[in-house]
């Protein structure tokens, strides 16, 4: 299955935007708190070093130049590791597992009927699965999963299809992530 960038990329743009706010403010929403720190510093310390040396003009410009370059490129790149590390982190997050799991099922069906059914999952990951049903779901209809083993986890319908084969497809996004499938 092919990869769709689009998709993904709307998955970074947060943490980029909160890094050209401010440097590390993107590594922070990342949870990756020792590049935060790194990228705060540094930038910190270059625009104040730029502003200490540029107030007396007893150095050169052949100094302070290449400092005044080290704010914005600490800027930059906070924000395309922001974004680059906020893409991965959701692929790693949808990377699907094949495994059968136990799972019961509730909420509405696309005739507005409230259901609890049991049935077992085709696959899984930390923000999705896939479901086999006897009933017709709603794109974007609530339901609550209740997978074995774990605690109950609110979901929404993302696609639901036929197969060949007689099954009925149900995609679900799950709205909470479920830490057991990592």
């Amino acid at each position: 299955m092919p990869e769709n960038r689009f998709y993904y990329s709307q998955f970074g743009r947060k943490p980029a935007q909160l890094s050209a706010v401010f440097p590390g403010l993107g590594q922070l929403y990342n949870k990756q708190y020792l590049k935060a720190a790194v990228a705060v510093s540094v930038f910190t310390f270059a625009c104040g070093l730029t502003l200490l040396l540029a107030a007396p003009a007893t150095v050169g410009a052949w100094f302070t130049l290449p400092l005044l370059a080290v704010g914005p490129l600490t800027w930059g790149l906070s924000i395309y590791d922001a974004y680059q590390v906020g893409i991965e982190r959701r692929r790693q997050d949808a990377r699907r597992f094949k495994t059968e799991i136990c799972t019961v099922v509730r909420g509405y069906d696309i005739d507005n009927r409230c259901f609890e059914e049991v049935t077992m999952t085709k696959d899984v990951s930390r923000t999705g699965a896939c479901l086999t049903l006897t009933r017709t779901m709603k794109s974007g209809s609530e339901v609550s999963l209740e997978f074995e083993g774990c605690e109950r986890v609110p979901g929404r319908v993302v696609w639901d299809n036929h197969t060949r084969d007689g099954e009925h497809l149900v995609g679900m996004e799950l709205l909470a992530p479920v830490t057991q499938f990592d």
